[in-house]
């Protein structure tokens, strides 16, 4: 299959995805609570119902992995869908939210899409030809940079209430509180580190291949980049492993070496 066929193909994904959850925005949009305790609303469910439907027009032998469905069909090509990623933000009006777009190819992350559809903006990388983002009809590639020493990095993360580490990294001088649209800001040079405890696939796929292909670090603390793991960091090259070796001692004062 062609990959900028594919390229094509995910952009249509995200536009369709966002056009539908604008239309839902700040409307009336019926909640249920899922297994785990997050939130689904009917936007994200028709987002989802949308999306699937041109994948099964336009890719009908290829596999999906989705928040809301899950597992999909077996192939060596998977699509990983996050319909509205940021659906508490969406819900409450807010506007860090999007649509996450990634393809794996026997295993290995081929294409990655974001979107933040109330700043108009699409961030995307193909496998060896960059990362980018689309802005009001203008297109700019970016490049991660910085980060030196980790005490004046400036470092953010999505954690859990009761993460084991909380505490030491909101003591860091740089710490700032984590929105959404963290990882636009880490690929547009605002921020130095990004840690996600916790995260899922369809969370992480995209953001995974966008700071690699922008020139920066992605590790799962075990020194490899699964996005199955408990953690993932993202960061600039400048930082160097400064803030995963951070975090692998403070986990293992606590003997606690991740969450399953």
């Amino acid at each position: 299959m062609d990959e900028y066929a594919d390229l094509m193909l995910a952009n249509e994904l995200v536009a369709r995805a966002d056009s539908i959850a604008l239309r839902h925005f700040r409307g009336r949009n019926p909640v249920r609570t899922k297994v785990d305790g997050s939130p689904v609303s009917e936007a994200d469910l028709t987002v989802e119902r949308a999306m699937l439907d041109l994948l099964r027009r336009e890719r009908p032998g290829d596999a999906v992995l989705s928040e809301e469905c899950g597992a999909l069909g077996d192939s060596r090509r998977r699509w990983v869908l996050d319909p509205i990623d940021g659906t508490i933000p969406f819900l409450r009006g807010a506007r860090d939210w999007g649509t996450h777009v990634a393809l794996e190819v026997d295993g290995e992350l081929v294409l990655g899409l974001l979107s933040r559809p109330t700043e108009g903006r699409v961030y995307w990388a193909r496998r060896g030809h960059g990362a980018h983002v689309r802005e009001n009809g203008a297109r700019r590639r970016l490049h991660v940079h910085g980060g030196g020493a980790l005490g004046s990095a400036r470092v953010t993360g999505f954690l859990f209430d009761d993460s084991p580490v909380r505490g030491d990294l909101e003591a860091l001088p740089g710490w700032t509180r984590s929105p959404v649209s963290a990882v636009g800001d880490l690929l547009e040079g605002r921020l130095d580190a990004l840690v996600d405890e916790g995260g899922k696939v369809w969370d992480r796929a995209p953001a995974a291949l966008l700071v690699r292909e922008a020139g920066g670090r992605v590790d799962d603390l075990r020194g490899g980049a699964r996005l199955d793991l408990p953690w993932l960091v993202y960061s600039t090259p400048g930082l160097g492993t400064g803030i995963t070796d951070f975090l692998v001692d403070r986990l293992s004062r606590r003997d606690v070496p991740g969450r399953s």
